[in-house]
This record gives C-alpha cells, sequence and structure tokens, in this order.
C-alpha cells in the first residue's frame, strides 16, 4: 500500500504542477510582447487575454486551459490506478487549484473557468453541459463572461445534486470532492468582478482588439 500512498502524492504534484501552467501569460509574452499580468485585470486567463492580446491568442489561450487539465484527466480515468472513489474528483480539483494559485506565478493566476469545465466532462457530462448551457445563454444575454462564468459554475452544482438526489445518469455524490471546492475557488476569484456587477460597471465582452 505504500507504493499506492507515494504514487497518488506523485500524481497530486503532478496535476498541480501541469495546472499551474499558465499559457495565457506564456503567449502573451512570447507572441505580443505584452506581461499579462501588468495589464487589464492582471489575470492569466483567456478573458483578460482577448482584451489585450487580441481574440485570436484568447481563444488559443481558452483551448489549452481547457486541455492541460481535460487530457491528463483522460488519461487517469483511462489508467484507473486506484481503486479508492474520488480518487480522479480529488486530481482533477488539482488542475483549478494550479491554474488559480500557479506556483510560478507567486501563486497568482486565472479565475479557473476552462481549466475547471475540462474535467467536469469526463467526471459527469450532463453537469457540464448544463453548465455550458447557463455560461452562453448568461453571456449571449448581459455579454457579461464573469456572470456567464458565475451562474455556470452555480447551476453545475446544482445539477449535480439534483441529479444524485433523482438519480438520473449513475451520478455520484463523489463527484461533489471535484465540484464543490471548485465552485468555491472559481467563485471567490470572482469576488472583483461580482462587486463590479453590483455597481454595474463590469466589463463588457467585446472582440475588438484594445
Amino acid at each position: 500500500k505504500m507504493i499506492n500512498i507515494i504514487l497518488f502524492i506523485f500524481i497530486s504534484l503532478f496535476c498541480y504542477l501541469i495546472g499551474s501552467i499558465s499559457f495565457g501569460r506564456i503567449l502573451s509574452k512570447f507572441i505580443t510582447g505584452v506581461d499579462i499580468t501588468k495589464v487589464g485585470s492582471g489575470n492569466t486567463g483567456a478573458t483578460n487575454v482577448l482584451r489585450n492580446s487580441g481574440p485570436k491568442l484568447g481563444f488559443t489561450v481558452l483551448i489549452l486551459d481547457m486541455l492541460k487539465s481535460i487530457i491528463p484527466v483522460i488519461i487517469l480515468y483511462l489508467l484507473n490506478l486506484f481503486e479508492t472513489q474520488g480518487t480522479i474528483q480529488f486530481f482533477a480539483l488539482l488542475f483549478v487549484v494550479g491554474h488559480c494559485y500557479p506556483i510560478y506565478n507567486k501563486f497568482k493566476g486565472g479565475k479557473g473557468v476552462a481549466t475547471g469545465i475540462g474535467p467536469l466532462v469526463i467526471i459527469f457530462f450532463p453537469s457540464s453541459i448544463a453548465a455550458l448551457i447557463v455560461f452562453i445563454m448568461a453571456i449571449l444575454f448581459t455579454k457579461y463572461v464573469s456572470l456567464g462564468s458565475i451562474l455556470g459554475c452555480i447551476f453545475a452544482f446544482i445539477s449535480m445534486v439534483l441529479f444524485n438526489l433523482f438519480n438520473l445518469f449513475d451520478a455520484s455524490y463523489y463527484d461533489l470532492i471535484y465540484i464543490i471546492p471548485a465552485v468555491s475557488i472559481i467563485i471567490y476569484k470572482h469576488k472583483e468582478n461580482i462587486l463590479r456587477l453590483i455597481d454595474n460597471n463590469e466589463n463588457k465582452l467585446s472582440f475588438k482588439k484594445i
């Protein structure tokens, strides 16, 4: 069993370090020469990159931030190294923690939306669809990415609880190991956006390069 504990610690560390890779910071620096941590919201996520380095780069960062969590989670899911329930959910959570609090950038990262939706697709697909529908609808109606992100997170959680209560789609309460902390972190990272939304001075989504 000792080997299992060592393997668990090693994989946990690996997930966190991969999650910590800030594509927004790296690509903005190399391609446009912009230090993304010094402009706009100072955030390393796709929205800030879109606003300060253009939509093409913003979209690239979005995809890469999703893939950095979804690909390793698929691999871990297929390898199925641990019999203990809830391990895959815990590993998935570490990508979000890494993205939001990266060790390579003094623990200042993104808000975890793109990195968070990736593993949810694998862990519990119906909730990822619920989150995505709410996310897109909120943005279409309000043009606020932050509001879409927050509502998407809340609905991912609510849908997961409901699917569990009504025993739908093979829902498992172990998935809450992932969703509760992930949603909490993502919403907490949006605290400034929430204040701006309340004050009615949040930035609306625009594809024009500033």
